[in-house]
């Protein structure tokens, strides 16, 4: 019996060697084409999304009174000195020591002021449709989303002025369609306005009379990946934001906020699916952001490979019940019977790690599972019969196998599904044992030389 138990053991770590390799593979396929994965899906999709808020800035023209320097008080003194000696000797009397006035040491100069406006309003929306994409072993949540707002600035100055405003673009590397910046509220003459792309950013150019108020549109349809977010200042800069009023309509329900956001006023479900966020604040101090992270579709890579990780957890109860049973029931194995389900097991984790390159999720599953399942079956019932194969060891890897993978399948519950399978395992068998005279067991097994006959 010691002999069996040592065997037991040597081909449980050589399986959970195997499984170890499978799961570093699997993890080893998945990391090294996520990268160039991610950049693929970024150039034909979108990358992340980051809206900055627009950046509003005036500039005029003023006199500045300034001091002379140095030097051009020097010279402006032997100018006027030598102005002097000129007059006086065509006056024929003695030149006089030039001494300028103080106000004669000072210019004037036309000088270009420029400053920052705060926005008096902000009104945004940001409609956004996911549309995950596969590609290798993973998924990508990408998105499309339609942004469309509007803001308000006033000139605080007494004169006319020249209004430059910026709004940079959420992406480097995204396409854009009907991206528009265009004055709201009343056209200005044509020749006031023009609005130009610069690099990573719209930009509008007008004159803006004093005291004036004037609002302004910016608009896009676009696609992204994983995140969408919208920063009022760039950075980690704390800025005031005046009459905030912003919604987000999404498509799914699984709502997921990004660190260092902001969350709603108001969550609304619509009636088509999805929900509508509100934000709305009267003054807003913060270096915050709004922002909303993509679901996640389970992915197969990752999966495969926790799988193939704690498969030898689902062979070790797995094994410990068919030695409880063969116990119970008198049933002679061989280690070599152990030997092929532990490797009927492993075909399990093998054919799904690659299955899913080529089939969806679930059916790549339902198939190793079957696939799994056929072997241990049918060979259990040449080993011991029909009924045992199908009630006890068919039963046994639906419960360790199957539904232990199943488990997987939902984030945050697998270790809660192995305790209970393990505690109810161990209920179950020492309720079963209970009676057993072990050493009685272990004698009789140690001096058996020849298996019973086993009645199926």
């Amino acid at each position: 019996m010691l002999k069996r138990i040592i065997a037991l053991s040597v081909i449980f770590s050589c399986s959970w060697v195997a499984w170890a390799v499978l799961s570093a593979v699997t993890s080893m396929r998945t990391s090294e084409l996520s990268e160039s994965n991610r950049g693929d899906v970024s150039q034909l999709w979108g990358s992340e999304h980051t809206q900055l808020a627009p950046v509003v800035s005036i500039a005029w023209w003023e006199d500045v009174r300034r001091p002379l320097t140095d030097d051009e008080k020097a010279a402006y003194v032997a100018k006027k000195q030598e102005q002097e000696n000129a007059e006086a000797a065509a006056k024929g009397r003695a030149p006089r020591v030039y001494v300028p006035m103080p106000e004669e040491l000072y210019t004037l100069s036309r000088e270009q002021k420029q400053q920052a406006v705060g926005l008096d309003s902000t009104d945004l929306r940001a409609d956004l449709v996911v549309d995950h994409r596969k590609k290798g072993l993973l998924w990508f949540s990408t998105y499309s989303v339609g942004f469309a707002s509007r803001y308000s600035f006033t000139n605080p100055r007494e004169e006319t002025v020249d209004v430059r405003v910026s709004v940079p673009f959420p992406s480097p590397s995204a396409v854009y369609d009907n991206m528009k910046l265009e004055l709201d509220g009343g056209p200005l003459a044509e020749e006031q306005v023009q609005a130009k792309t610069e690099a990573g950013q719209m930009v509008a150019l007008l004159r803006l009379p004093p005291k004036t108020s004037k609002a302004f549109r910016f608009g896009y349809q676009s696609r992204g990946l994983d995140r969408w977010s919208y920063r009022f200042a760039a950075g980690t800069e704390v800025t005031k934001v005046d009459n905030l009023h912003a919604v987000v309509r999404t498509s799914f329900d699984a709502i997921d906020f990004p660190p260092g956001s902001i969350s709603p006023d108001r969550k609304t479900p619509r009636p088509a699916g999805g929900y509508e966020l509100t934000w709305e604040k009267d003054s807003l101090v913060s270096g915050l952001e709004i922002g909303m992270l993509m679901p996640r579709r389970l992915n197969p890579g990752p999966l495969a490979a926790a799988l193939s990780l704690h498969a030898p957890v689902s062979l070790f109860f797995f094994f410990f019940v068919m030695f409880m049973l063969q116990a119970l029931r008198d049933i002679r194995m061989h280690p070599m019977n152990y030997f092929f389900l532990a490797a009927s097991f492993f075909s399990f984790n093998l054919l799904f790690a690659y299955l899913v390159d080529h089939l969806t999720l679930p059916l790549s599953f339902a198939i190793a599972s079957v696939v799994s399942m056929l072997l241990v079956v049918s060979y259990m019932r040449l080993v011991v019969g029909a009924r045992f194969a199908v009630f006890a060891a068919g039963t046994s890897q639906i419960v360790y196998q199957v539904l232990f993978g199943v488990a997987h399948f939902f984030e945050g519950y697998t270790g809660l599904t192995i305790t209970v399978g393990a505690i109810l395992t161990l209920a179950v068998v020492m309720h079963a044992t209970g009676g057993l005279d072990w050493e009685e067991l272990f004698r009789k097994k140690s001096a058996a030389t020849v298996a019973p006959t086993i009645t199926p």
